[in-house]
């Protein structure tokens, strides 16, 4: 009886054991992932007077998240003959806000009033198009500004 019951035993040992080595011979090579999902963050859009002209020159800042102590320089971009802007893309840390300034004065169309915009309250939209394994891809916050001239009284 013993011998049956040790011949059982090892029996039932051999299948289980074999059982779980052939399931781990999976055939699709599967990455192992840690850590967490990761996306990039970009603004872009166009800057225009009032009659919707685009105007050339205005200087946005970007104030994106920083991390706990750490100190970083505002990005600065301007915009382009045809006032479009686009920011740098910042891995893992969403644009707080962009401040819009008219730097060169009389130039490109006249002294237009300054304007801050928190993008913590517009939804950006995903693309996917370089999304991979946990990089999900790049959230854009499309912002175009329509900038009114200063008046007299406000200089």
């Amino acid at each position: 009886m013993k011998t049956k019951l040790s011949q059982l035993t090892q029996w039932l040992l051999t299948t289980v054991i074999a059982m779980l080595g052939f399931s781990s011979c999976d055939p699709l090579d599967l990455p192992v992932m840690y850590g967490t999902p990761t996306a990039d963050y970009q603004a872009k859009g166009h800057i225009t007077d009032e009659e919707g002209n685009p105007i050339e020159g205005i200087q946005i800042k970007v104030e994106a998240q920083t991390y706990i102590g750490q100190t970083v320089e505002p990005e600065v971009v301007y915009s382009s003959s045809d006032g479009l802007y686009t920011t740098k893309k910042y891995k893992d840390r969403p644009i707080l806000y962009l401040h819009i300034s008219d730097i060169d004065g009389e130039e490109n169309g006249g002294e237009f009033e300054e304007m801050t915009i928190n993008l913590q309250e517009l939804k950006p939209v995903l693309d996917k198009t370089d999304a991979d394994g946990w990089y999900i891809g790049v959230y854009n916050y499309k912002v175009d500004f329509r900038l009114t001239k200063k008046s007299a009284d406000n200089e």
